[in-house]
């Protein structure tokens, strides 16, 4: 029992002896981390920037294939339509 309060005042030393003692001097750690952070929200300003004009791009090319599909049907109808044959204006026969 005579030991209990050997170790409580030798734990509390321990204790207020790592509290007390001079700091770290962290703002070169913090300086560091900032200037990493600026040049990240950098990269991710320009990545934002390359997505919008890819996304442009992207729109622009989706319209020119809308012209181009709708130019092939144009074609395809008008091909389709000169190789029937146009029964409308045709002769009726007296054959009968």
């Amino acid at each position: 029992m005579k030991r209990m309060p050997y170790l409580f005042f030798v734990f509390a030393f321990l204790l207020i002896a790592g509290c007390a003692t001079t700091g770290r001097n962290y703002q070169t750690d913090i300086d560091a981390l900032n200037s990493k952070l600026s040049a990240m929200q950098g990269q991710i300003s320009a990545k934002d920037e390359e997505i919008a004009r890819l996304e442009s791009r992207l729109r622009e090319a989706e319209a020119e294939r809308d012209r181009i599909e709708s130019e092939k049907d144009k074609l395809s109808e008008k091909i389709e339509g000169m190789k029937r044959p146009n029964t409308s204006s045709a002769p009726d026969s007296d054959l009968k």
